[in-house]
């Protein structure tokens, strides 16, 4: 081949890799592997972003030569964003703008643009010539539409950037925003201390608290009603204004603990909780037992050991759910649920209702039921033989959560509209039903602190009650974006036959594959020897 040849093959692999540049730079595809499609658009993304009716512009503030692991992170964000571009019909389109300051420390014009949208500077550490240095940047996005604008200001991973630009263009494209209410005046988990919960959810809705003795009605604006864990009965006349709250389509969470714990003792007895709840509940189909599940697979609290230092212990009154209902699209994702003196639901009280009931949260194989006498010690639970363990933990699993829709009969038809006795009691004054006259979906959780951010409670908690509100409220789509970064699923509890099993597999299988591998290798050295006999003969 001479030399004339070796260019023209040369130049037409050259003209080849650029023309696949190109094209790839203007038709994108991506071969998705990861278990939850975590580099795909969601398709409420692609619809939201498909219906956009004007303009979005993205101006994306990210300064050049960023260290690790920053330096891969403009690639990232530009890849998402060209996706949004690619389904938007030509709706949406950004630009990428280099903010640098001044050796001075004073802003350029583009910082000073990008301070004007909320995007602040960021200082990152930097190795630079073997010594670690500060390094200010921008890392923010800005979209502006129809005269709106709403910002990311700091984009530290792409983790969750679907969900947030998701949220952003949702959000221009609706004109009020939906209210999610928490009940409160009955010592329920108070919203000021849901700092995290409410962070989330408002940036979709509305959060407020419902007082039912000072309203004459739920808003109408309010489009889940939670009640959250209330510590003493709620009236008649409060139940009543909720009743009407679902006839009018309305949907409720009722997250209720039956059996609190008592620390005032050194013996450590649950009491169960009086809400008043139990009759209206029932009427739409609700049975909660007043009893308490013990799971073998639970989570872990903190002890003092015997020398003074702490140590972790498995609580089997504090279960890990990992059975969540994953043909909901709202919970497919979340890998557990940890809740805290949780109580059953009986679902058979359902029949005959005409209502679609699903388990929500179910635990394990290995549980157990309390009713009576709640003795909550964990010192019970230490040193148990397997025959202990094979009694308390012998029941499969309870349903501790549950979904309720369809269409409900008034708790109180036929009867008088009740009123209350408290000084600042608002009567009902709306349209007064005796049937639901479109589905409402109801949830019931046997323990309404699992969410409670006193308490600390795991990541995955929060973003279950989270996606429970959307849920309800159909956004579904937008609960599956959340949770397509997820962490890895829990350890479950492996039955004795597993463990058996795999105890003498890799004893003696390892050993087993050996022999077989060196009989093999004798019987091929004997074959080769007489195959050489014979031919010496």
């Amino acid at each position: 081949m001479n030399k004339k040849d070796i260019l023209i093959k040369t130049l037409i692999i050259i003209g080849i890799i650029v023309a696949i540049n190109v094209i790839a730079k203007r038709v994108f595809t991506r071969v998705d592997l990861t278990k939850n499609r975590s580099y795909t658009l969601s398709d409420i993304s692609k619809k939201i972003v498909s219906e956009l009716d004007d303009k979005v512009l993205v101006k994306a503030y990210f300064s050049d030569n960023l260290p690790a692991p920053y330096n891969n992170l403009r690639r990232q964000v530009q890849d998402i964003l060209d996706d949004y571009r690619s389904y938007s019909g030509g709706n949406l389109n950004y630009e990428f703008i280099n903010t640098t300051s001044s050796s001075e420390g004073e802003a350029s014009e583009l910082d000073k643009e990008a301070q004007k949208y909320g995007i602040q500077p960021v200082q990152i550490q930097a190795m630079d010539n073997d010594k670690l240095e500060v390094k200010r940047a921008y890392l923010g996005l800005v979209f502006l539409y129809g005269g709106k604008q709403e910002s990311i200001p700091v984009v530290q991973s792409v983790d969750n950037l679907e969900y947030d630009i998701t949220t952003i263009l949702k959000r221009f494209e609706t004109a009020e925003k939906r209210k999610v209410g928490f009940l409160t005046g009955h010592g329920e988990v108070e919203l000021s201390k849901m700092q995290q919960t409410q962070k989330i959810l408002s940036d979709q809705y509305d959060v407020v608290t419902v007082d039912l003795k000072t309203t004459a009605e739920v808003d109408p604006a309010v489009g889940v009603l939670l009640v959250m864990a209330p510590k003493g009965p709620i009236s008649e006349g409060e139940k009543f204004k909720i009743d009407q709250f679902i006839m009018r389509g309305g949907n409720v969470a009722f997250l209720i603990d039956k059996i609190n714990p008592n620390f005032q003792q050194q013996m450590v007895i649950g009491n169960p909780v009086n809400t008043n709840l139990d009759d209206m509940l029932q009427n739409y189909g609700i049975s909660m037992r007043t009893d308490l599940i013990r799971d073998l697979q639970s989570s872990t609290v903190q002890v003092q050991s015997a020398i003074g230092f702490p140590i972790s212990m498995n609580y089997p009154y504090f279960p890990a759910i990992t059975n969540i209902a994953k043909d909901n699209p709202a919970f497919k994702n979340i890998k557990s649920v940890t809740l805290t003196y949780a109580s059953s639901l009986d679902l058979n009280y359902a029949s005959g209702k005409n209502l679609d009931v699903k388990p929500l949260l179910t635990t394990s194989d290995k549980s157990g039921q309390v009713v009576d006498f709640f003795f909550l010690n964990l010192e019970q639970f230490q040193n148990l033989t397997k025959a202990s363990v094979d009694t308390l933990f012998d029941e499969k699993g309870y349903v501790v959560g549950a979904t309720y829709s369809g269409k409900f009969r008034s708790f109180y038809d036929g009867k008088e509209i009740p009123g209350d006795t408290s000084q600042s009691w608002v009567a009902f004054s709306g349209e007064r039903k005796s049937a639901s006259d479109k589905d409402s979906k109801l949830i019931a959780i046997g323990d309404g602190d699992f969410a409670n951010e006193e308490s600390r409670p795991p990541r995955e908690n929060i973003i279950f009650l989270v996606n429970l509100v959307e849920y309800m409220m159909d956004d579904v789509g937008l609960a599956e974006i959340r949770t397509k970064i997820s962490p890895e699923s829990p350890i479950e509890e492996t039955s004795e036959d597993t463990k058996r099993f795999m105890k003498y597999f890799n004893l003696i299988f390892p050993s087993a594959l050996v022999l077989v591998f060196g009989l093999l290798a004798w019987k091929r050295r004997n074959d080769r020897k007489r195959s050489m006999q014979a031919k010496s003969n």
